[in-house]
C-alpha cells in the first residue's frame, strides 16, 4: 500500500501544525565566572535508579581541581538538583568539553556516563582522556587515553550502542588530531567494549587533516543487520580544490565498512560540525541521521544548515537553514518524539542568530519529523550570548510521557562572565487535531468528527469522540492506528494506516422513521483505554482514528473523516 502524505494528498482537508509552545523545567547556571557551563549538554537516562531521566552539564573551564580543570554535573531530571559532580584531574584537562550518555555498561540498572577531557596530558601534552562514571555510585569505571601528544583523544564522546553484538553497551571517543596509519593523515575514532574496556576498532582518517573525531555519535542498527552501526565526523575533510567541505560517515558495526557518506557542497562549510543518530524520523522503522553544516550558505553568508538522512537509503529527507550569519548547524541533535505523534523531531543551534532585541543572542529550533515545520523556536535575549551553542535530547525528564529538550549558552553572563547556563525544555503534546476527507453517504451528508475533553490513560473525565450526520439506525465503529494515512476510497479517504485496532459496534440511532443523517456515533476513548480493552494502548502513544458505518441499502459503508492525538498520563 502507498503512504500518502496528510498534507499533501489531493482532497484532503487542510491540516498544519502550528508552533507550539514550551515548558520550562529546570536552569542551572555556572558557578563563577570563565565557567562555561553548558559547552556540553546530554540526556543520559535514569542515573540514580528513580524511574526519572537525568541530564549532563559540562562545564570545561571550571577550576574544579586546578585552573580549567573542568566539571561536568549530572542533574536529577525529578528535582533540578546534582547528583554528581565529576572534575578534570589536573589543570587544563579541561573535562566536560565532551558529554553522553553511555548506557547501563555494567548492567546493573543504572544508566552510566561518559565525559571528555581532550587537554589531559596523562601521556602527552594535549592527548586527551575520557572516562566513564557509573551511574550507581559516581566512581570512575574505565579510563581511555589518546595514542601520544597532540591528538585532543576525547574532544567528543557517546554510546556506541551495541557495537560488537555481545550484550552490552559500547562507548566511542573521537580523537580529531590522532595519527592515522597512513602518513600525513589526522583524526581518528575509537569504539570501546563496555564489557570489558578494550579497543573494538579504531577509524582512521584516510586522507589528509580531516580532523575525523571532531564530532561520534551512535547511529543505531541502520543497515538492520543485529549490529549498532555509528556515525563519524570529519569537518575539514578536502577534496580537490576546495578546503574544510567537510564529511560525515556512517559505519557498520559488524564489518566496520562505510555505510553511507555526505560531504559538504562547498569550500569551507565544516559540513559534520555535528552528527547524532539512533532516531527514526521519517517513522520508516529505520533510524536517520543528523549532520550540521554551519558555514553552509544556502539562506545568506554562513546562514547554516542542518540536514536529516535516510538510515536506509542515505537520501535526503530534510534540509532546514538558519538565515544570514546564523551558524545554524553549530550544533544539533535529534531530539526524540517532542510532540508525542510518532516521529522522531531535530534540533539546531544557531549560536550567532539575532533576536528581535539583541545581536548574536542565539537561537534553538525544533522542527518535527514528520512535516518538518517547526514546533517551537528558543531563543537568547541578551548580546553575545551564543544561546543554542549546545542542544541535545534530554530524554524523558519530566516524566510525562514526551522527550524534552536541553539547551546550553556557555557565554551566559548571569554568573559573572562566561559563568554559562543550561535549561531544560518540554514541548507540548501533539494537539487533537482532525484531518482527511470524509465519505459522501448515500444520502449527501458527511458524517464529520468533533471531540471533547483531554485523551488521557488516568484522568477519569471523558475524551469523546463523535461523528454527527451519520445513517440513522446503522452500526458502526471507530477503528484506529499509529499512523495516518490518506488513501482515496468510497468517495473519501482511508485516514488510518494498519495494523488496526478496533472498538466494540454500536447502533446509530437517530430518527425511528426513514432514512436520514440523523445518526450519530460517540466513544469515550479515555474510558476504553482505562478499561484495558486495549493493553499496548497508554500514555505517550499518538493514535490515529476514524468511524466505520452501513450506508443506506445498496451503498455498502462510509467512512467519516479522522481524529489524531496523543494520550497523555
Amino acid at each position: 500500500m502507498v503512504r500518502l502524505s496528510l498534507f499533501s494528498a489531493a482532497g484532503i482537508a487542510a491540516f498544519s501544525l502550528a508552533a507550539s509552545a514550551q515548558t520550562t523545567l529546570f536552569t542551572t547556571t555556572g558557578a563563577a565566572a570563565g565557567d562555561q557551563l553548558g559547552k556540553s549538554v546530554a540526556g543520559v537516562g535514569d542515573v540514580d535508579g528513580d524511574g526519572w531521566g537525568d541530564y549532563a552539564l559540562g562545564s570545561p573551564y571550571a577550576d574544579a581541581n586546578g585552573v580549567d580543570a573542568g566539571s561536568v554535573k549530572v542533574i536529577s531530571g525529578k528535582t533540578g538538583q546534582a547528583l554528581y559532580t565529576f572534575k578534570g584531574v589536573a589543570a587544563g584537562d579541561r573535562l566536560g568539553e565532551s558529554v553522553a550518555g553511555a548506557g547501563d555498561l555494567n548492567h546493573d540498572g543504572h544508566a552510566d556516563i561518559i565525559v571528555g577531557a581532550p587537554l589531559n596530558d596523562q601521556v602527552g601534552t594535549s592527548c586527551g582522556m575520557a572516562r566513564v562514571y557509573s551511574g550507581a555510585n559516581g566512581q570512575p569505571m574505565f579510563t581511555f587515553y589518546g595514542d601520544q601528544a597532540g591528538d585532543w583523544f576525547g574532544l567528543s564522546v557517546d554510546s556506541a550502542g551495541d557495537f560488537n553484538n555481545d550484550g552490552w553497551t559500547d562507548v566511542i571517543v573521537g580523537a580529531p588530531y590522532g595519527k592515522s596509519t597512513l602518513a600525513g593523515s589526522i583524526g581518528e575514532a575509537r569504539v570501546f567494549s563496555g564489557q570489558n574496556g578494550s579497543v573494538l576498532h579504531t577509524f582512521n582518517s584516510v586522507s589528509g587533516v580531516t580532523a575525523l573525531g571532531t564530532t561520534v555519535s551512535g547511529a543505531g542498527d541502520v543497515n538492520q543487520d543485529g549490529w549498532d552501526d555509528v556515525i563519524i565526523g570529519a569537518p575539514q575533510y578536502s577534496q580537490g580544490a576546495t578546503h574544510d567541505t567537510g564529511r560525515a560517515y556512517v559505519f557498520s558495526g559488524k564489518t566496520s565498512l562505510q555505510l553511507w557518506a555526505w560531504t559538504g557542497a562547498t569550500d569551507g562549510e565544516n559540513f559534520a560540525a555535528c552528527v547524532d543518530g539512533g532516531r527514526d524520523v521519517n517513522n520508516d522503522g529505520w533510524p536517520d541521521l543528523v549532520v550540521g553544516d554551519p558555514f553552509a550558505d544556502y539562506n545568506g553568508g554562513n546562514s547554516g544548515s542542518v540536514y536529516v538522512f535516510s538510515g536506509k537509503t542515505g537520501a535526503q529527507i530534510y534540509r532546514f537553514n538558519g538565515n544570514n550569519s546564523d551558524e545554524m548547524g553549530r550544533s544539533c541533535a535529534l531530539a526524540g518524539d517532542v510532540d508525542g505523534d510518532g516521529y522522531a523531531d531535530i534540533i539546531g543551534g544557531a549560536r550567532l542568530a539575532d533576536s528581535a532585541t539583541a545581536a548574536d543572542a542565539g537561537l534553538a529550533r525544533i522542527w518535527s519529523g514528520r512535516t518538518g515545520q517547526t514546533l517551537f523556536a528558543l531563543s537568547g535575549s541578551i548580546v553575545g550570548e551564543f544561546f543554542g551553542a549546545a542542544v541535545t535530547c534530554g530524554g524523558d525528564i519530566n516524566h510525562d510521557g514526551l522527550d524534552d529538550v536541553i539547551v546550553g549558552w556557555p557565554s551566559a553572563d548571569y554568573a559573572g562572565t562566561d559563568a554559562g547556563r543550561a535549561r531544560t525544555w518540554s514541548g507540548t503534546p501533539f494537539p487533537v487535531t482532525t484531518y482527511c476527507t470524509a465519505t459522501t453517504n448515500g444520502l449527501g451528508c458527511a458524517a464529520t468528527i468533533t471531540t471533547t475533553g483531554t485523551p488521557s490513560a488516568t484522568n477519569t473525565a471523558a475524551f469523546t469522540i463523535r461523528a454527527a450526520q451519520v445513517v440513522n439506525n446503522k452500526a458502526g465503529l471507530l477503528f484506529y492506528g499509529r499512523h495516518g494515512e490518506a488513501l482515496p476510497y468510497l468517495g473519501g479517504y482511508l485516514c488510518v494506516d494498519p495494523p488496526l485496532s478496533r472498538t466494540f459496534i454500536q447502533n446509530s440511532a437517530g430518527s425511528s422513521s426513514g432514512s436520514s443523517c440523523t445518526g450519530l456515533l460517540t466513544l469515550n476513548m479515555n474510558g476504553w483505554i482505562q478499561s484495558n480493552n486495549d493493553p499496548t494502548l497508554g500514555s505517550g502513544d499518538t493514535v490515529f482514528a476514524q468511524f466505520w458505518y452501513r450506508d443506506i441499502a445498496g451503498q455498502g459503508t462510509a467512512y467519516t473523516n479522522a481524529v489524531s492525538f496523543t494520550v497523555m498520563p
